[in-house]
């Protein structure tokens, strides 16, 4: 099977229904984003990315296992159904890892959401060809110019009228090791530029969004609100990891990009001796509290005229890009993209 094709059974909308009543073939393969589409029972044949797995346990018939599968689209879960021979689930369970691309044969199915049942006898799931799947079907890098982005967001260091702030910039700017890293890092799993260089991507639209505030409001001290633009979201280097999907980290799990940011920007300070105090809380109060609110992850709820502009626009980022790429993704003859939960339905003509 070619790496771009996935085989449906759906009807044709220019030809109907074929003799055999189906299209047995769709050139460019289908995402799990268009996959979450279709109806119950349809077969999908297809390559994607192993995120984890849940081992085998008993069932009414058999044994069973779920996989959570990932392409650049999304995520969806896989269910095998076996029978009653525990050891040869056990093996085809064996037979692949987390972060293993793997050949599904399988049908739609709807049980607590949609998800793929692999039946056994009639679905298989594997480890797959590389001849059978395309890279850039799982890893998304942005479309921006990175280099270009890096540029800019120099330039805006090298703008700050406060020698403070200029230093911890250099500080991390100097730290070779962390530019290549925040050049490389996504900033969400799915949500959100969800691809290598998305981070940079995001800071670089945070940090216009605050510089427009800026100019605005002459009374937001500049200086301060770029520099919390610039490193609100340092801490999803570390609280994601990046192989043939996105993952988040056991750290990023247990202590969340907010508190990592914390850290790192905590230890650039204490090599700066001559930093003021103040002038550290502030900085710190606006990472903690860029998300806005406690129930969205904040440590602290804006305090600060700098702090409430950070957080709009760190909405501002998130919240257009979802927009913007319902609009992009969307593969429907209807005027309104698929019902989004965080942004509903976007209207597309």
């Amino acid at each position: 099977m070619s790496s771009r094709h996935i085989q449906v059974s759906v009807p044709s909308k220019k030809t109907g229904f074929g003799k055999k009543g189906y299209v047995q073939k769709i050139e460019n393969k289908a995402l799990i984003s268009e996959i979450r589409e279709l109806d119950k029972g349809t077969q999908v044949k297809s390559c994607f990315c192993v995120k984890y797995r849940k081992p085998p346990r008993e069932y009414a018939n058999g044994f069973r296992f779920d996989v959570g599968l990932a392409d650049k689209s999304g995520e969806i879960e896989l269910t095998y159904w076996g029978g009653r021979d525990k050891e040869a689930v056990q093996a085809i369970y064996d037979s692949f890892n987390a972060d293993d691309i793997v050949y599904v044969s399988g049908t739609i199915g709807e049980f607590r959401g949609k998800k793929v049942d692999v039946n056994e006898g009639t679905g298989e799931i594997r480890q797959a060809n590389p001849e059978e799947y395309a890279l850039d079907d799982f890893i998304v890098t942005t479309n921006q110019d990175i280099e270009e982005l890096w540029i800019k967001i120099i330039e805006t260091k090298e703008s700050l009228d406060n020698p403070h702030l200029k230093s911890l910039l250099d500080a991390f700017f100097s730290d070779n090791i962390f530019v290549n890293n925040l050049k490389k890092a996504p900033a969400g799993i799915s949500i959100h530029h969800a691809c290598v260089g998305g981070l940079l991507e995001h800071t670089w639209e945070v940090l216009t969004y605050c510089e427009a505030a800026a100019s605005v409001h002459p009374s937001l001290d500049r200086a301060l609100l770029c520099t919390g633009a610039i490193l609100h979201d340092i801490g999803k280097i570390e609280e994601y990891e990046v192989s043939m999907s996105i993952k988040q980290s056991k750290k990023g799990m247990l202590v969340g990009h907010i508190f990592i940011g914390t850290e790192l920007i905590l230890e650039k300070i204490s090599g700066l001796p001559a930093f003021p105090p103040l002038l550290k809380d502030k900085l710190i109060h606006m990472i903690l509290s860029h998300s806005g609110k406690k129930e969205y992850g904040a440590g602290q709820e804006p305090k600060l005229p700098e702090a409430a502009a950070l957080y709009y626009a760190d909405e501002m980022g998130a919240k257009i890009t979802q927009y913007i790429r319902a609009k992009k993704d969307a593969v429907t003859d209807d005027f309104r993209s698929p019902w989004n939960k965080r942004i509903g339905s976007v209207f597309l003509e």
